[in-house]
């Protein structure tokens, strides 16, 4: 099985540097990318494409299922973590937004610790693994396409190698120091005899 997660186009909130919510669309930036990343994965045989709800994550979905003639499965799994709602809308340099930030992240590696309505990285862990124990279940001997946002997919990626012994450090290191770009390919491979193996992470040669 080949797993292919890419993020979704540039959207207007990343154009303006601005927290977003689930309803911001794509820019027209955004737009181009997701034409151009259509045209390459036309030549990776993609059996399912799976799409978080989100607007520009939708809208991405919906331009490279066009170019590849294939449905589209909405999967609400792969929405991007849930952040506090007090960040939406705010500029990433605001400085009450700096000061959620920083709270979320001396808090973070007791597991279970919430700002407010955010999601705990034990949540977002067990929304990983879920997602990995769907993937193997449903499409062992398939390719599929998710188009996500950059954090859910950092998470299937070390849910994938690390399992329940996935730790809050692991994960926190492991999101501080990779990109995920707009419109990035990660690829995962699951092999039987081996398990899973990261081929690339946020390969952006198509742009």
């Amino acid at each position: 099985m080949n797993v292919y997660s890419v993020r979704h186009g540039q959207s207007e909130g990343n154009l303006k540097g601005l927290y977003q919510g689930p309803d911001v669309p794509l820019s027209q930036k955004g737009k181009e990318q997701a034409k151009t990343l259509a045209k390459r994965l036309k030549n990776i045989p993609i059996d399912v494409i799976y799409t978080s709800p989100f607007i520009r994550a939708k809208e991405t979905a919906e331009i490279i299922a066009k170019e590849l003639k294939l449905p589209i499965e909405y999967w609400e799994s792969l929405k991007e973590r849930e952040r506090p709602t007090e960040l939406e809308g705010l500029h990433i340099d605001d400085p009450k937004a700096s000061e959620i930030k920083e709270q979320i992240a001396q808090n973070w590696l007791k597991g279970n610790w919430k700002h407010s309505d955010d999601e705990s990285f034990e949540d977002l862990k067990s929304r990983g693994l879920k997602m990995v124990k769907h993937l193997l279940e449903k499409h062992r001997n398939q390719n599929v396409l998710c188009v996500s946002h950059g954090t859910i997919m950092k998470m299937i990626v070390v849910c994938s190698i690390f399992g329940e012994k996935l730790t809050p450090e692991v994960f926190w290191e492991f999101n501080s120091h990779t990109w995920s770009q707009n419109t990035g390919i990660t690829h995962l491979e699951f092999i039987d005899k081996y398990g899973w193996g990261l081929l690339t992470l946020n390969d952006t040669t198509h742009l």
